[in-house]
């Protein structure tokens, strides 16, 4: 699989290096609580949204790359040359979806390769992809340190990158058929999607909240923001083979410890006032971000065969999308809200202290659901 590996290399590092950016520079340049929940929600629901769709459409997954990676490119360069606008807003949103395309196209290809060792195999391509996304990353944030005007710059490159991507995509190794049966979603995956929706929503409360105590409290710039993504790609790499063997082994266990792990990181920005206990927080980012990755995946592709993974893949994708747009515009307006009553810094806080309570308290949803693998306890 050279040319897999190489895509996920090559792509994951076009992607990255403006991805981590976007909600933290739109804050930058003044986009308000609401602006910036869109932002958020484009970038975390329209990708999982515009999948929905993708299972209505009979196209092998290589095209599906190479469509999604080829418009991904060419937007990110037109978006190099306008401002930050309701034009780029609606730019952006074009781009999401088109993330959404090559990642459709992505999972199915990671369904038929890792039948045999789901966790060990999803892992390992999770492990390709970061190595890019840590080179990336750590490019952008070093060079362009507290000048952001210079994400400009960068949102060409990655265009052009992508671009390269598309056509190295036309030469992976393996590729899927389009097949389908009606069936009817299991019980147990109903109850597994439920909990997915209702996570994703109290999850992304405090998505439009991050950006704004970066920018107002803690007066972080890009070089910040490069060392914590860089630090959560590290920690991935690090925590991927302890996933991978607990999401074969104990799954229920990974999905419960995955999602209540999140609770920190809200708490961590509104109980401190320290960077550097932000990056000590952060260091949890890998395992949370391997469960994300690896496991919620793992367990779709173990509950669904080849006649009904498209369609599970799509609703899995329009529940999560969903989970975290209402979320994510949830919390700009409650955050917009509670402004009116306090001042700023309360504000973030406040609303930061919730969202954490809140995602605790639907963790442990995840240990009351059902696996076809009995020995996935």
């Amino acid at each position: 699989m050279k040319y897999l590996k190489i895509f996920a290399i090559l792509s994951n590092l076009a992607n990255n290096l403006v991805n981590p950016f976007i909600s933290f520079v739109s804050a930058y340049f003044g986009m308000n609580s609401e602006e910036l929940a869109l932002i958020t929600s484009a970038t975390n629901a329209v990708p999982n949204i515009s999948q929905y769709f993708l299972n209505f459409i009979k196209s092998k997954a290589k095209l599906l790359i190479f469509i999604g990676t080829l418009v991904n490119g060419l937007l990110w360069v037109i978006s190099a040359f306008i401002p930050f606008n309701l034009t780029f807003l609606i730019v952006y949103f074009i781009i999401t979806i088109s993330i959404g395309i090559a990642n459709f196209g992505w999972n199915l290809i990671m369904d038929k390769i890792s039948k045999n060792s789901r966790g060990s195999t999803l892992s390992l391509y999770l492990v390709y992809g970061t190595i890019g996304a840590l080179a990336a990353t750590l490019i952008t944030g070093l060079i362009t340190g507290s000048n952001t005007e210079l994400i400009r710059e960068f949102f060409l490159i990655s265009g052009l990158m992508l671009v390269g991507s598309a056509y190295l995509s036309r030469k992976i190794e393996t590729d899927t058929t389009f097949e389908e049966r009606g069936v009817k979603s299991t019980s147990l995956l109903k109850r597994f999607l439920a909990t997915v929706f209702l996570f994703n929503l109290v999850l992304s409360l405090a998505w439009p909240i991050f950006p704004l105590a970066q920018v107002y409290k803690f007066h972080m710039n890009d070089e910040n923001i490069a060392i914590l993504s860089v630090e959560t790609g590290v920690t991935t790499i690090l925590f991927q083979r302890i996933v991978a063997k607990l999401t074969d082994t104990k799954r229920r266990l990974t999905l419960f410890l995955g999602s209540a792990l999140f609770t920190i990181y809200p708490l961590s920005y509104a109980l401190s006032n320290s960077i550097y206990i932000i990056y000590i927080t952060n260091l949890a980012s890998g395992f949370t971000n391997a469960v994300g990755s690896v496991t919620y995946i793992a367990y779709i592709f173990d509950n669904s065969d080849d006649f009904t993974i498209r369609k599970n893949l799509a609703v899995y994708n329009l529940t999560v999308g969903c989970g975290v747009m209402t979320g994510s515009i949830l919390g700009g307006v409650a955050y917009s809200y509670v402004s009116q009553f306090y001042n700023p810094m309360y504000s973030i806080d406040l609303m930061l202290i919730i969202s954490s309570i809140l995602r605790f308290s639907v963790s442990p949803l995840f240990l009351t659901i059902k696996d076809t693998r009995s020995k996935l306890k």
